[in-house]
């Protein structure tokens, strides 16, 4: 049946469809039902920030100290702590409140304008640092003054006060329950009271607690110990932070469980004295060392912490530093996301515009604050023509997960996904118009945009647009943006005062009719076989430009915020024409450029062969390296936080019908140039630059040559230096054989070098070949039992006492595979596991890797390029790009045991020195432990335990870490005690 559609309805699907295309989301019940207006809902999918930024409350954590008079800059910093004497606020008890009030507004003067906020802790005794009690309190000997019934009165009194003080100053954020003890942290280490304990006494604590209590009805406090005020529902304040002398403060936190409603943090603490311990010797090493930073990251999601102090003292000019810095403040507190968002396309004025969108919490805490969530509409310019806000919603619900797994560096309760939801009357008097749509959540003191989702959707002043909403007529189009960015946004701030809510309609608006001038200049930067790169001089105009809008062919192909653009997914050989115009934020529009005109490379085969995605489930991620959303992209995600000598991204299974050189074409988005290493099938490393492809939404391409064996094949991307770009996908095409058939010459003297009750070592003379011989083949009784690149090799795993014949074939790089050597028949010697003692493992799947060793106890491991490793014909495989950590647990004594012998090999030799062992409480790198060195073969390394200090009777786990500097592939083939 033919159907007649409606001029209304044809235009409603225009528009939804431009809508799609531009801004990449997707339609949901596109054509409602409203007599009202032509349009229905629009839905729209939003995608995740990469930006690390500021929010209210949350991240790095700067100090104020007590002879401290401003606040210092940090890149994150907007929550401070401020150590405050007890007689700057009361010296005599018949001081009044008004003096607190007024120290507060002399040493917090302005921050309101920086949206910055303090975390206060009142002291007393400041060791090394001064004393300040307040009149009419005894003090001088330490083991009786903190235990008086003057101090407790005095102490609750005050408490009071603060709370008449603070509890509704809109610049605190939390209060820290100090005032007891060195520092105001509740215990007068080294010294002790009278009755031989340091800590704050119970009858204290209950004082205290129920003074706060009282005192602070709208601030959350905290509190140093999850062992004392048990009888009180604190937040936490751990003051040596991950600190691994110290875990546990940590594991008492998170047994208190309070993290959903009260506030947890601490300081990350760098004077201890150790070194080369948990979290790191200092900011800059804890941020730096992929190690350290996951380790207190892993403490941050385990204890839900929503601030960190002493780690923001790092030097962000540092861009290793400054990049973990950026991984790490993402993983504070709350980090809300909006996924998908539904709204009224038009709705006329004195109607009902409904709004809908879906966030979830990927941060580490709540928002413990009930802050209201606004929906607004904005003119052009940006400035608000009506706003409202959504009932009965409450952020603090907007839980993250729980349980978090150390091992799958996720949560074992995932976060809920909100739904919110909201009907809004929209006044007869807001004008006809197209408006857009955009959501915000406000600081209840002055109602201003505050706390910040973290979408790439985002305009300064903190709002995230959704949509363009028609009032009274159909949208005029979709085009939401340019975006901005979130982190250089310095402009939000909070009132002092509490005033009414100002929603609805706001007159006024912009009188901007002036276009900008038209782009100069404009000129081709650079071609490939699928993209084209444009650059032009900057326009001017009388307020401001805010992008540009690029046209291929006078087609729209997309818009840039900055004077370059590329332009991707072209056709080889093929000749293209562009003009460039501006724009300003009234939607006043320049003039088209002068046209240019260029003509993309030939193909050479790039870009059509196989694609193989960055995202796929079948290749390797390691470190920071995460799959996410990409509009632009084939496959809509990518794969971005690779390099900076931590994240990694391998391609598996690249397939090949024969050896030979191919070309890969690497499709990739990146801002600015970038370099990469590649490695083929983990070979020796080269150099791939990637030039700007204009944004982070930008795909580009370029291409180079690998050489590929024939079947599966891996292409590895790292970069121990800095970031590479984000990765697409790659494409690999052509394939030149070398044209070689002539076979390698057959191994000759093939020999036993040694053997065990379980293994076989073999040695032979290599082989010749008109080109190259690349590797040997291995056969135990004519099947195939490894490849080895060397003229030596080991076969593990085998049967006591049982016989087996070896035969050995040379393979050059086309594949070409010679005649066997000569048989060699060996026996393995009889005993159970070939050696006297005590065995932890041998890695022969026996019980299955991971999950126990040998004496049937926890063995496992993570961070390596093949994962956890593994078991490569009975020994334990591990990959590793300055990354890696297996732990076995040994929990018995081995005290009749004298030496460790650990049995391994290396891909390059001399591994040695790239990894630490910890076993009975001492760490070192293998070759400290040892003095001997890794080779190509298999070889005992064997360790004096007592001569190097392991405690025998009770050695704990033995660790092994890769996150020293190396990257290289080592085989472990047995661990035992002798």
């Amino acid at each position: 049946m033919k159907r007649n559609f409606s001029k209304p309805f044809v235009k409603a699907f225009t528009i939804l469809l431009s809508f799609v295309l531009l801004t990449g989301g997707s339609l949901a019940v596109p054509f409602g039902n409203s007599a009202s207006a032509a349009v229905g809902p629009i839905s729209v999918n939003l995608t995740e920030t990469q930006e690390a930024y500021k929010n209210p409350f949350k991240g790095f954590r700067p100090t104020r100290f007590m002879n401290d008079t401003s606040f210092s800059n940090q890149e994150y910093g907007t929550v401070f702590k401020h150590y405050i004497k007890y007689t700057d606020l009361e010296n005599a008890a018949s001081d009044s409140v008004q003096k607190i009030k007024d120290w507060s507004n002399t040493a917090w003067a302005g921050i309101e304008s920086q949206n910055k906020k303090v975390i206060p802790r009142v002291f007393i005794v400041y060791p090394n640092g001064g004393e300040f009690w307040p009149q009419g309190v005894p003090h001088g000997d330490v083991t009786t003054q903190w235990t008086s019934e003057a101090l407790k009165s005095r102490l609750t009194a005050f408490i009071q006060k603060l709370g008449q003080a603070w509890d509704n100053d809109p610049r605190v954020a939390y209060i820290e329950l100090g005032l007891w003890g060195n520092w105001g942290e509740h215990h007068i280490w080294p010294d002790k009271m009278t009755d031989n304990t340091d800590r704050i006494p119970l009858s204290f604590q209950t004082a205290l607690g129920d003074a706060a209590t009282q005192a602070f009805q709208n601030k959350k406090v905290q509190v140093r110990y999850p062992d004392t005020f048990q009888n009180y529902n604190f937040g936490f304040l751990w003051d040596s932070f991950a600190l691994i002398d110290d875990l546990s403060g940590g594991d008492g936190i998170v047994a208190r469980d309070v993290w959903r409603t009260q506030v947890n943090g601490g300081e990350v603490a760098y004077d201890w004295g150790q070194k080369d311990i948990q979290p790191g010797d200092s900011p800059n090493d804890t941020l730096s060392d992929p190690n350290h930073r996951n380790f207190v990251i892993d403490w941050i999601k385990k204890t839900h912490t929503t601030s960190l102090g002493w780690i923001d003292l790092y030097d962000a000019g540092n861009s290793a530093v400054s990049q973990g810095a950026a991984l790490m403040q993402k993983e504070f507190g709350y980090r809300f996301v909006v996924n998908q968002a539904t709204f009224s396309g038009s709705v006329q004025p004195g109607g009902s515009m409904n709004v809908a969108f879906q966030v979830v919490n990927k941060g580490s805490a709540p928002f413990y604050y009930n802050w209201p969530v606004e929906a607004s509409l904005l003119r052009s310019d940006r400035t608000v023509a009506w706003k409202g806000i959504f009932n009965n919603v409450d952020i603090r619900n907007w839980m993250p997960g729980d349980n978090w797994n150390s091992t799958t560096r996720q949560y074992n309760q995932a976060p809920a996904v909100q739904q919110v939801s909201g009907a809004f009357t929209i006044p007869s008097n807001v004008p006809a118009g197209t408006y857009t749509l955009a959501l915000s959540i406000l600081d209840p003191y002055g109602y201003k945009p505050s706390a910040r989702f973290a979408n790439t959707n985002y305009y300064t002043g903190g709002r995230t647009p959704l949509g363009k909403v028609g009032i009274g007529m159909d949208p005029a189009n979709q085009n939401i943006g340019p975006f901005d960015l979130l982190k250089s946004d310095n402009t939000l701030s909070y009132n002092l005062t509490q005033t009414a809510y100002d929603g609805g309609y706001s007159g006024g608006g912009s009188t901007d009719t002036q276009a900008p001038s038209l782009p100069g200049n404009l000129a081709v930067s650079g071609t490939t076989s699928s993209s084209v790169s444009l650059t032009w001089s900057a326009s001017t105009d009388n307020v401001g430009v805010t992008g540009y809008d690029i046209y291929r062919g006078g087609v729209s192909v997309g818009s840039s915020s900055t004077n370059t653009f590329t332009d991707t997914g072209l056709s080889p050989a093929t000749n293209y024409s562009y003009t460039v115009r501006a724009k300003d934020a009234a939607g006043n529009v320049s003039a088209n450029s002068s046209s240019v005109s260029t003509t993309t490379n030939a193909s050479g085969g790039g870009g059509t062969g196989t694609a193989y995605e960055a995202e796929s489930a079948s290749n390797t991620r390691t470190g920071a390296a995460i799959v996410s959303a990409c509009a632009t992209c084939s496959g809509s995600s990518k794969v971005g936080y690779v390099g900076n000598n931590d994240g990694t991204l391998q391609f598996n299974g690249i397939s090949a019908s024969a050896a030979g050189t191919y070309t890969m074409t690497v499709s990739y988005l990146s801002g600015e140039a970038r370099t990469a290493q590649l490695r083929v099938n983990g070979g020796s490393a080269s150099t791939l630059n990637l030039p700007s492809t204009g944004g982070w939404t930008t795909v580009g391409t370029v291409q180079a040559q690998v050489q590929l064996n024939a079947g599966n094949n891996t292409i590895h991307f790292s970069n121990p230096t800095g970031w590479a770009p984000d990765f697409d996908r790659i494409q690999i095409s052509g394939g030149s054989s070398s044209g070689d058939t002539q076979v390698p010459t057959a191994p000759t003297n093939l020999s036993e070098s040694g053997k065990t009750s379980n293994s076989v070592s073999l040695s032979w003379s290599g082989s010749t070949d008109n080109v190259g011989v690349t590797e040997y083949v291995i056969y135990r009784n004519g099947n195939q039992t490894g490849t080895s690149a060397a003229t030596s090799f080991t076969d593990s795993g085998l049967n006591a006492n049982t016989a087996y014949a070896y035969t050995v074939k040379a393979k050059d790089a086309a594949g070409n595979l010679s005649a066997a050597s000569a048989v060699v028949n060996v026996t393995t010697n009889a005993g159970g596991g070939g050696t006297t003692g005590l065995l932890l493992d041998n890695f022969d799947n026996s019980p299955g890797w991971p999950g126990a060793n040998d004496l049937g106890k926890w063995s496992s491991a993570n961070g390596f390029v093949n994962t956890a490793g593994v078991i490569e014909t009975g020994a334990l495989k591990l990959q590793y790009n300055n990354d890696g950590w297996l732990g076995t647990d040994i929990n018995q004594n081995i005290g009749s045991y004298s030496k460790m012998v650990i049995r391994i090999k290396g891909a390059s030799g001399g591994e040695q020195s790239h990894f630490q062992l910890t076993i009975g409480g001492v760490t070192k790198t293998l070759a400290a432990f040892s003095g001997d060195t890794v080779t190509t073969s298999y070889k005992n390394i064997e360790i004096n335990l007592a001569a190097n200090g392991v405690d025998r009777s009770t050695p704990g786990q033995l660790s092994m870490t890769f996150w020293h500097g190396g990257n290289s592939t080592v085989w472990i083939d047995e661990i035992r005690f002798e």
